[in-house]
């Protein structure tokens, strides 16, 4: 039979109708019936605890009780332990000894128990109940019977002892005799003796041990009460959360992610959007899309760093030292230097000094750049990163943050630009360059991709190539003509191509070689077409900023959460944070850590701190999944450094 539900507060109930759930499905039910069973074994296991204290004060009661009624019994059997002691004999002897006597009729010996614990000093012996109730293997019987018998064993012991051993009827009543004795030995209470202390001695210990008891309940039943309201609260809380998790999918739409997530990327103190590439392809998209004359670029020469392009959308405006320092610290984060805990120096280059074209004019392979000026080297960092969760508001508080944002932009006289004159800069160099080199090496390359490349992905390639011609049919002639040359679409081109078309045949590598290299020429065209994409996608960037909030303020409504790695000095204004240095822990074990410590921090039910943890917040840091998470993280193994919870 399954146990009862638990007993679920209005908050609880609330939180359970917001999932929007069927409380009859199988899973929901079984969730339910979990959380009951715990209920049910914290409340029995805390009555059981105070069973066992009421069981301890009542078996010390009647110790006592006993000890003070069989006085002379319990000192009788004290002295006759002590005289064995006294003799110095070995306790195994001593116990056979007593073993022997207690086959003779009305010996002290049958009250003592087997083994004796002369090593602590004690002994048991079994008193009789008056009332005739006896623990353990004590048996139901009235002592006057029991006294009877006494006597009646005595008398047989003391006058006809010769009469026994020369009488064979009398021999037969021996063996009755001994059942009897052998009967009353087994009788009683059994209670352990110092033999060291005196009867009312032994018995004032129990008696304190009954005292100490009653304060020990006294105060579990005092706390049993807070204590089970915290363990209900703590199984509710669980059962919300397991049911929000089992229930995820059909209770919380699966949160778009942004197109800057799809990069390593963080925002600097002074609120600069940093992004670097996980891949070389996605490096060389970064440049051609999102990289401009006013932006900069920082790396490093330790082996693995990472390529991290700063955003500068503010016109006239230099970058802040301290958030070119933060992008150093991040592409060192990939490197070699972090296992290694190397305290190392970035370097730093203006946008117009990075260039994807060497001297001659040709693309460089993904991934490489060529410096047209001296690397401007930072003074030496040291690697502290950390883990922070910012928080997506609704549209309400997206826009009452857009007018804080613009109104400090008028009041500093700062004007965003979305115009990116690299990207033109290099669309008109790669056009050129095309130009220059059609009736040679481009007429060879194409003709070669023709001969390799199968009849379908050819006419793919000419559906693509109609699809873009008829994009930009509302274009100038000027325009039109310049982005149909990138495309490679240009009739007389197309013509001077296959009139240069007998050249010598490439051998094999160098055929796989020039088709990688025209497979990177078409996808750097491809970024460089893009134009009016990339400016929208940082136009969005700017609203999706104000929507993201690092320690929401009162009047906020949060909606879900984006996770983000970066230097730890950027991550000074976060609520929710978690600082990680170069350590051994690895990746998954730490998320759970910081998990952990994230939903186990005081909680403000008023919502009326901003610094403490509000149940919006909560719910939603308790929703999230420790492999999404996963991906944000530079590194793999690490140092976690958290705070304890209070």
């Amino acid at each position: 039979m399954a146990p009862p539900p638990p007993p679920r507060t209005d908050t609880v109930e609330k939180q359970i109708s917001e999932l929007s759930i069927d409380e009859n499905a199988p899973n929901v039910v079984h969730q339910k019936n979990v959380a009951a069973e715990r209920l049910n074994k914290a409340r029995t296991k805390r009555d059981q605890e105070i069973q066992s204290l009421k069981d301890e004060q009542a078996n010390n009661a009647k110790k006592g009780e006993l000890i003070q009624l069989h006085s002379s019994l319990v000192d009788e059997c004290r002295q006759y332990i002590q005289k064995f002691v006294d003799q110095q004999m070995d306790w195994t002897n001593i116990e056979l000894a007593i073993n022997l006597e207690k086959k003779r009729p009305g010996s002290i010996a049958r009250y003592i128990e087997l083994p004796l614990h002369l090593k602590e000093n004690r002994f048991v012996v079994r008193l009789e109940d008056p009332d005739g109730h006896y623990d353990e293997n004590g048996n139901d019987s009235d002592e006057s019977e029991v006294d009877s018998e006494t006597d009646e064993s005595d008398s047989d012991s003391d006058s006809d002892s010769e009469a026994e051993e020369d009488t064979p009827s009398k021999k037969e009543k021996t063996p009755t005799s001994k059942s009897a004795s052998d009967k009353y030995t087994n009788k009683g209470t059994p209670v352990s003796i110092d033999y060291t202390l005196s009867s009312y001695a032994n018995a004032s210990v129990y008696f304190e041990n009954k005292k100490s008891a009653e304060a020990k309940q006294a105060k579990v039943e005092k706390g049993a009460e807070i204590a089970y309201k915290n363990a209900e609260k703590k199984i509710n809380q669980d059962l919300v959360k397991n049911l929000r998790r089992e229930n995820g999918g059909s209770s919380k739409q699966e949160r778009e992610k942004f197109w800057f997530e799809s990069f390593y990327w963080f925002v600097s103190s002074e609120g600069y959007l940093c992004l670097a590439g996980r891949t070389k392809s996605q490096t060389d998209l970064l440049y051609f899309k999102y990289f401009s004359d006013y932006d900069f670029l920082v790396s490093s020469e330790i082996e693995g760093s990472l390529k991290v392009f700063v955003k500068n959308p503010l016109k006239g405006e230099s970058v802040p030292p301290s958030t070119i320092l933060q992008a150093g610290i991040f592409a060192m984060s990939a490197s070699q230097a972090w296992n290694g805990k190397i305290n190392t120096a970035a370097w730093v280059l203006h946008g117009s000094e990075v260039s994807k074209y060497n001297q001659s004019g040709g693309l460089l392979p993904p991934g490489e750049f060529e410096y047209l000026a001296k690397k401007h080297f930072l003074p030496p960092s040291q690697l502290v990163m950390g883990f922070g969760l910012y928080f997506l508001v609704d549209e309400e508080s997206t826009e009452r943050h857009k007018q804080q944002r613009v109104e400090r932009e008028k009041e500093h006289g700062l004007v965003r630009i979305l115009d990116n004159k690299k990207r033109v800069f290099e669309k008109t160099k790669v056009t050129n360059v095309k130009s220059e080199e059609v009736p040679e090496e481009p007429e060879t390359e194409s003709d070669e991709k023709e001969e390799v490349e199968d009849t379908t992905s050819s006419q793919g390639k000419k559906s693509k190539t109609k699809k873009n011609a008829s994009r930009y049919d509302d274009l100038d002639e000027e325009e039109k003509e310049l982005r149909m040359k990138l495309l490679g679409i240009n009739k007389k081109s197309k013509n001077v191509k296959k009139e240069n078309k007998v050249v010598p045949t490439p051998k094999e590598g160098d055929k796989v070689s020039e088709i990688g290299r025209q497979k990177h020429e078409e996808e750097v065209q491809g970024y460089l077409l893009d134009t009016d994409a990339s400016n929208e996608t940082l136009s969005s960037f700017f609203d999706t900023l104000d929507s993201l909030t690092p320690k929401p303020a009162v009047g906020d409504t949060v909606l879900d959460i984006v996770p983000v790695f970066a230097p730890w000095s950027a991550l000074q204004k976060f609520k929710y944070k978690a600082k990680i240095q170069p350590g051994l822990a690895k990746k998954g074990k730490s998320i759970n850590e910081i998990i952990n410590y994230f939903t186990h921090r005081r909680l403000d039910n008023s919502r009326s701190d901003p610094d403490l943890d509000w149940p919006a917040e909560r719910e939603l840091v308790n929703a999230v999944k420790p492999n999404d998470l996963m991906g944000v993280f530079t590194v793999n193994k690490m140092r976690l450094i958290v705070p304890k919870n209070k």
